[in-house]
């Protein structure tokens, strides 16, 4: 399948797989099509943005879903073929679907009778899912992750060698490993854990220190964690965050 959606939930396993055993050569040869090819990489970006969207008004997100409908189909049409080269790359089998991928795709495909039922059930569930405010049991479906994974998100917005080698240290390496493996249930227990870790740490500084500057930061810092969604990218903000806290 050279769905859009299908393939971005095959390259988060793919790449998944090949940084878990170490095949950097592998990633690097997908990585390197995928941030070459800016469409390509325009609509992973606009699949991660529509996960987190939220719109507060039905009659918006209608006039939303309605509007990106056109734009959809001409992206598809567009790459067509550099989907169908990139699939054969990754070469994955199994793979969690996820609904709002799924419904995206059918919007881009082309009109016919046959999938004009589809396509109404599709916009009925981008709109309800646009209308709803996202929450940490959005995030998590029957124990698997399902929201946007920011951590790849920003491997594809970065250089890769850049982040990989230059940046992280051989235990930033492992870390970051760690953090790729784990499942959904895991990752809101962990997360909880580390904000209160860090909430912990900041009011300890707070009562202790007199300077301005710093209680203005900290009560910064403070908010930040408080906000913070359950994600693979914000639990490696949280631990560099902790780390530099210690």
């Amino acid at each position: 399948m050279n769905k859009i959606g299908i393939i971005k939930s095959k390259l988060l396993k793919k790449l998944t797989e090949s940084y878990g055993s170490n095949n950097k050569s592998e990633m690097k040869n997908i990585l390197k099509s995928v941030v070459e090819n800016k469409e390509f990489k325009e609509m992973y970006l606009f699949y991660e943005e529509i996960e987190n969207k939220y719109i507060d008004d039905k009659e918006t997100a209608q006039l939303f879903v309605e509007g990106i409908i056109n734009v959809l189909k001409q992206q598809m049409d567009d790459l067509s073929t550099f989907c169908t080269s990139l699939n054969k790359m990754i070469n994955v089998e199994s793979f969690n679907e996820n609904e709002i991928y799924n419904s995206l795709d059918i919007l881009a495909e082309n009109d016919s009778l046959s999938n004009i039922e589809k396509k109404v059930k599709a916009k009925k569930k981008l709109v309800e899912h646009l209308t709803t405010k996202k929450s940490v049991k959005n995030i998590v479906e029957g124990g698997t992750y399902t929201a946007n994974e920011n951590l790849l998100h920003a491997v594809l917005v970065n250089n890769f060698n850049i982040l990989y080698e230059n940046t992280l240290s051989q235990q930033d390496k492992e870390e970051l490993k760690n953090i790729l493996i784990l499942n959904g249930e895991e990752l809101v227990t962990k997360t909880s854990e580390l904000k209160e870790a860090i909430l912990t740490k900041v009011q300890n500084i707070l009562s202790e220190s007199k300077d301005v500057d710093l209680g203005v930061k900290l009560e910064s810092v403070r908010t930040e964690v408080t906000t913070m969604e359950p994600s693979k990218y914000n639990y490696y903000r949280l631990t560099q965050l902790k780390n530099g806290l210690d």
